[in-house]
């Protein structure tokens, strides 16, 4: 199978993969459940080799399986019998909120978005998402940290 019109030759770089490299240079150090810790494994392959839809689809998922693997409520609800995720500021849940429409936008076809087209401009603009992607799981990611 050819890929002219794919990025699956150059890794996905960028201000977002700096800020998830850094904190995932060990994903033993994270406080991960098997099924996170796996997807992330995924993940980071996925960057290495370039597939932007697939870092955004793992990035968004990861964060889901966290929020139900350690019972944590992103919404600040007084309500909730979850640990509330008080190390992110509102600015970096919306970017998580932001993730979670992209996927839900690549998965669930309602018509064609940008970056879908399959040109060189659409490209360039999924890669850039994907790096958007890394950047905004890093802080949930960062307070998962064991020293």
């Amino acid at each position: 199978m050819k890929f002219n019109k794919h990025s699956h030759q150059k890794p996905i770089v960028g201000e977002g993969w700096k800020d998830f490299s850094s904190i995932c240079i060990k994903i033993d150090t994270l406080d991960l459940g098997p099924h996170a810790k796996a997807l992330l494994a995924e993940l980071i392959v996925s960057v290495k080799v370039g597939m932007p839809i697939v870092v955004i689809v793992l990035a968004a998922t990861i964060v889901d399986v966290i929020i139900n693997e350690q019972k944590l409520d992103l919404a600040k609800s007084e309500s909730s019998n979850r640990k509330e995720v008080d190390w992110l500021t509102m600015a970096e849940r919306k970017q998580l909120e932001w993730l979670r429409g992209l996927r839900n936008r690549l998965l669930h076809y309602q018509g064609v978005i940008s970056g879908m087209g399959g040109a060189d401009l659409d490209q360039k603009r999924l890669r850039l998402e994907a790096d958007k992607a890394l950047k905004a799981i890093s802080p949930l990611l960062e307070g998962l940290e064991q020293f």
